[in-house]
């Protein structure tokens, strides 16, 4: 199952996305359907069993001036990430290098290199499968208070 959380640090945020072959696979191919049809797109949406609580739209972005990256958005534990098709397609190969049969372990971190940008870490085979895997605030079965 993909996992996927803002991990909030005073020194170093970031989004952590966890998962094994296949799931890295689904979210190279949202990635790729983005760079295809740059429409927003809810990564929660698209991969409905994935966990964790954040919610990520992917956003297309626009002109020089526009706040590309992973950003906070409006709301508890929103978040965007504008992209444009091109960046997206360059990240998608990079996931996509994460999921050779023959590798057991990986990771990548990735970053626009823009002020205020919270920078994405995609692993696979180096967490615990538990880790990031309470139940999202989308199920109707989630209580926060058991997730503590």
């Amino acid at each position: 199952m993909l996992r996927f959380d803002h991990m909030p640090s005073d020194y170093n945020p970031m989004f952590l996305f966890l998962g094994n072959r296949e799931d890295l696979q689904g979210l190279a191919a949202v990635l790729r359907g983005f760079e295809q049809n740059p429409a927003p797109v809810s990564v929660r949406h698209e991969l409905p069993d994935a966990g964790g609580h954040s919610q990520l739209t992917i956003i297309p972005g626009e002109g020089n001036d526009a706040p590309y990256g992973l950003r906070p958005a409006t709301g508890d534990n929103q978040f965007t990430w504008m992209l444009n098709a091109w960046q997206a397609g360059q990240i998608a190969a990079r996931v996509e290098a994460l999921t050779p049969k023959e590798l057991k372990a990986g990771n990548d971190i990735i970053e626009l290199g823009l002020e205020g940008e919270i920078p994405v870490k995609v692993s696979r085979g180096e967490f615990t499968d538990n880790f990031l895997t309470p139940r999202h605030h989308l199920d109707p079965d989630y209580k926060p208070e058991a997730a503590n």
